[in-house]
């Protein structure tokens, strides 16, 4: 990395390389010396698609009410091959926790990755620095603190940057990453909040509860893992007409059935 940017060094505003207190810490040491309208930021990994920043402008311009903006993600794999594109669809709180429903899907989830996801000065002026007490899920903060306080957000179905996907990257860590997405949302789960349906609240709670035993008993015998689901269900019966439920249920039962040969 460090060569590529001595490369383009004369294009480039201020760059360094020193030590830092983590990925975070970096971020927001690049974002306190911006002096642009519109934010934004790339992992080392992944690549914005050409015309990009064309599009992202256009739009702010057209659109000046705009907080957040996000577009097409294309996920590719370790040579940049394309893989799928993903639009998200996040337009309030109720639907940034609603995990289950956008990060947590079985297929074609409708989550925002990060590099597809732009947002005005002014707002970042509002939610302040990048959480660097967390450790994957920094990015997803920053947005449920600009939901929290009624950001707009806008999407425009143009593909605007590439997300790699391989084995080292740090969100691989799949479990790890959705204890800190939970730890995110439970504490507006945890009190009534207008914004959210009562329906909806309690859904998620069982959803809480359910994901966080099942990560807890990630590594245990596939019977005991099917004993912990039928216990979390006889405490909520509603998880019983739950798809996440079954999807565990399916895979620890196959398991429990089917068991994996000693090498």
């Amino acid at each position: 990395s460090l060569e590529i940017i001595q490369r383009y060094d004369a294009q480039l505003d201020y760059w360094c390389s020193e030590k830092d207190r983590g990925q975070t810490h970096a971020i927001n040491k690049g974002f306190a010396r911006i002096s642009g309208d519109i934010c934004g930021y790339i992992n080392s990994d992944d690549f914005y698609l050409p015309g990009a920043f064309r599009r992202v402008a256009q739009a702010f311009s057209e659109n000046p009410q705009i907080d957040l903006l996000h577009g097409i993600c294309q996920k590719v794999d370790a040579q940049g091959r394309p893989l799928q594109q993903q639009l998200g669809e996040i337009r309030n709180l109720t639907e940034i926790v609603d995990l289950w429903e956008r990060w947590l899907r079985p297929k074609n989830n409708l989550n925002f990755i990060q590099p597809e996801v732009f947002w005005s000065f002014r707002l970042a002026r509002r939610l302040g620095s990048f959480n660097e007490n967390l450790h994957y899920t920094m990015d997803f903060d920053y947005w449920l603190r600009g939901f929290d306080r009624g950001m707009n957000v806008h999407a425009i179905e143009v593909p605007l940057a590439a997300f790699r996907i391989h084995q080292s990257q740090k969100t691989s860590d799949r479990n790890a990453s959705i204890l800190e997405l939970l730890d995110g949302i439970e504490p507006f789960l945890a009190r009534e909040d207008k914004r959210i349906s009562p329906e909806d609240r309690q859904r998620m709670l069982r959803h809480c509860k359910l994901t966080r035993r099942m990560i807890e008993k990630s590594a245990a015998p596939p019977a005991q893992q099917v004993r912990t689901l039928l216990s979390i269900a006889a405490e909520e019966p509603s998880l019983w007409s739950s798809g996440h439920f079954w999807r565990y249920l399916r895979r620890s039962g196959r398991r429990v059935l089917l068991p994996r040969k000693a090498a």
